[in-house]
């Protein structure tokens, strides 16, 4: 509970952006006019990069693992980096005139990455995990294109709006079309003109005839904006309960970052909603964007500090989202069985919980699936159930056991087995539980079983189980 509130806690300060947000748009704190569109090209471009470098790490990972929630990772950042920099790219006044692609961009490129950030937290089937890694390269090949494709057509029918014969056969008036190409004089009278979200587009856009006019219409209907907006949130909320379940369960940094990522990013949505252009409340936007990659990128150099590897770094993260999906499955019976023999033995909970990850990580690599996991992962966190009937003067003991008190510590898994073996619904776990000290070569207890006669789960358990005494300050 402490931990819960701790967390929850972090997550409220992290939300005070908003709070300064409400505040400057109810003028209790000064929201003045401020900056220039030279400035927003290298703002937006900083963000563009961060999040482009996310989006080769990612990809880099999603290569190793063979994990479709890290290819999606890659492509939320991928699409959050190449919409934006098309964001920056169409500035008016800076390299092409007045337009609409640099409205239209910015919300596009938050719910194009809280669309794939959300697939990330999707548990896909075996079967269909399969499917989308073989094809990932396509697909990410694919995905790229479609991003160079939006942000070429963007530029090239801005240039080719502000072009002069654009502008003779423009049914608006010439001094709005050279005032696009032009530069942007002033804020506040680049205030009034850019087209840029919480403002009316069509009212500033110069009036030149292209293509796409009825998609710009449609796209800024408030209904649809605010539907985008809508969903954009929605899908973020969903990210954002995935990852502050992992880091409450795990206190995986990557778990963090990504959780606080998504976080600043709800904000930058909301900042964007409801913020006039050049005013300061809309710079906090732009920076929000630029501390939700932040945030994701110190998550993933703090855990890489720790693991040495790419590789280990996202891979630690898949295996504790892993482990948190199990968990939920726990029923109330195995909390309070695994609560009472935490407090017995101070070890016990630290150990029993390293082994359940270790036998799923395990269990993942030999591809069982996620019912399989599911009973190896609860079997694991039973099976040093029956210490609690081992007395405390042996369990806390410092130094070595004596070959009576091992022998009492050697019935733990027949007693953890008489323990849960009327609770039917754990059937599937009683093997693991009983067998989990056996040994390949019949030198284990209690029924000396030798070599597959030992079931699968109770193989994988014993690996983790003297892996973990192995490698513990025990």
């Amino acid at each position: 509970m402490t931990k819960s509130w701790a967390v929850s806690g972090w997550c409220l300060v992290a939300l005070l952006p908003t709070l300064l947000l409400a505040l400057m748009l109810n003028h209790v704190v000064s929201d003045p006019v401020w900056g220039n569109l030279s400035f927003h090209v290298y703002i937006v471009s900083f963000a563009a990069l961060l999040s482009l470098i996310m989006a080769v790490l990612m990809r880099l990972a999603a290569g190793q693992l063979r994990d479709p929630r890290v290819l999606f990772l890659s492509l939320a950042f991928m699409g959050i980096a190449g919409i934006f920099m098309t964001h920056g790219l169409t500035t008016p006044g800076e390299l092409v005139p007045n337009n609409p692609w640099v409205g239209i961009s910015s919300p596009f490129a938050l719910f194009v990455g809280a669309f794939w950030l959300m697939l990330a937290t999707i548990h896909w089937s075996p079967r269909v995990a399969e499917q989308i890694v073989n094809r990932q390269r396509l697909i990410t090949v694919v995905f790229a294109g479609m991003l160079l494709a939006y942000g070429a057509t963007a530029i090239g029918t801005s240039l080719a709006a502000g072009s002069p014969s654009s502008q003779g056969a423009a049914s608006g008036s010439a001094e709005s079309n050279e005032y696009g190409a032009a530069s942007a004089a002033t804020p506040e009278s680049m205030s009034m003109t850019m087209p840029m979200p919480g403002m009316d587009m069509t009212a500033s856009a110069p009036e030149v005839s292209t293509p796409f006019d009825g998609l710009f219409r449609f796209l800024e209907h408030p209904l649809v904006s605010d539907t985008l907006a809508l969903l954009t949130l929605l899908m973020l909320t969903v990210v954002i309960v995935h990852y502050f379940r992992i880091y409450l369960a795990s206190r995986n940094p990557l778990a963090a970052g990504f959780l606080f990522s998504g976080l600043f990013i709800a904000q930058s949505q909301i900042a964007m909603s409801t913020t006039t252009m050049m005013h300061l409340s809309w710079w906090e936007y732009h920076i929000l964007v630029i501390a939700a990659l932040s945030a994701a990128f110190a998550g993933l150099a703090r855990e890489y500090a720790n693991s040495g590897s790419l590789q280990g770094v996202v891979g630690g993260l898949l295996l504790r989202d892993t482990i948190v999906q199990l968990q939920r499955g726990y029923t109330d019976v195995i909390v309070a069985l695994v609560e009472a023999v935490e407090a017995k033995d101070p070890y016990t909970r630290g150990h029993t919980q390293r082994v359940a990850e270790l036998s799923v990580l395990i269990g993942q690599n030999l591809g069982l699936s996620p019912d399989q996991l599911r009973t190896l992962n609860q079997a694991a966190m039973l099976h040093d159930i029956g210490k609690i009937s081992v007395p405390d003067s042996i369990l806390n003991k410092p130094g070595k056991l004596t070959d009576a008190e091992f022998s009492i510590v050697k019935e733990h898994p027949v007693r953890g087995y008489r323990i849960i073996q009327n609770v039917r619904s754990l059937q599937p776990e009683f093997a693991g539980v009983l067998y989990h000290h056996e040994r390949l070569d019949g030198s284990g207890y209690p029924d000396q079983l030798r070599g597959n006669a030992i079931p699968l789960d109770a193989r994988i358990i014993a690996v983790a189980d003297v892996f973990d005494a192995l490698t513990s300050a025990r």
